[in-house]
């Protein structure tokens, strides 16, 4: 029997306010522990200290409930160790070139098809929470020569490549859940020169693994956290 599958919430949506009581246990519960590897061609961290969120440096212990993988890190996973933190229950982000290590510790999961070139590529928002804040389009700049193309994934896509790009419907964002934790992949990251639209997503993309890790909404999530979800929506467009 497959691991993988989709958790559903009922829950409100962005534009609701949640009960005061799941804020009060969200509040409780971010006494948990988030540990996000050196920095690389990517650096998360960068993204995670804009939004309040604190966390401690990756020293090779996998004891925390949220784990941030930055391409290009020098710090060394084990592929075991990683399946088994998901599997009970941890959340983990990766991104782009870590696509080796994580086929070698989520078989199956990931299938990564050759490497994408620099430039722009449109793209489409799939998931309902992220396209309620960045809208129904956007575009990512790929800077590096090559980036790992995912083909296909057993989980849910989150933001794809446009149809009329040359990696048509190819997933770009993406949200894996296996035992009782979740993995979330992008082909895109944090880098020196990103753009408001990919800052936006990635506070997103990190709102929703803080919502899947403590089984609450995005924007109880972002309660939490003190984030404006509508000074967000005006970020995307680049104003102040």
């Amino acid at each position: 029997m497959s691991g993988w599958r989709r958790r559903v919430f009922d829950a409100p949506g962005l534009t609701q306010s949640p009960p005061g009581p799941c804020l009060e246990k969200l509040a409780r519960r971010w006494t948990r522990m988030i540990y996000v590897t050196s920095p690389g061609y990517d650096d998360i961290g960068q993204v995670l200290r804009s939004m309040g969120a604190t966390f401690e440096p990756f020293q090779g212990n996998y004891d925390c409930d949220l784990l941030f993988v930055n391409c290009g890190t020098h710090d060394h996973l084990n592929p075991g160790q990683l399946r088994r933190f998901v599997h009970s229950g941890g959340c983990l982000y990766a991104s782009d070139l870590t696509s080796s290590l994580i086929s070698k510790a989520f078989p199956g999961a990931f299938q990564f098809r050759g490497s994408g070139s620099s430039g722009e590529v449109a793209a489409d928002v799939v998931d309902d929470e992220l396209r309620e804040v960045v809208g129904d389009t956007t575009t990512i700049h790929f800077d590096m020569p090559s980036w790992s193309v995912i083909d296909e994934c057993q989980g849910e896509t989150l933001v794809q490549a446009a149809h009329r790009t040359p990696y048509a419907g190819r997933p770009l964002m993406v949200e894996v859940e296996l035992g009782e934790g979740a993995i979330f992949y992008t082909s895109f990251h944090n880098r020196a020169q990103v753009s408001e639209q990919e800052k936006v997503l990635l506070q997103l993309l990190v709102l929703k693994q803080i919502s899947t890790s403590s089984k609450t909404t995005v924007v109880q999530a972002s309660q939490s956290l003190g984030i404006n979800l509508s000074a967000l929506k005006k970020n995307r467009h680049g104003r102040s």
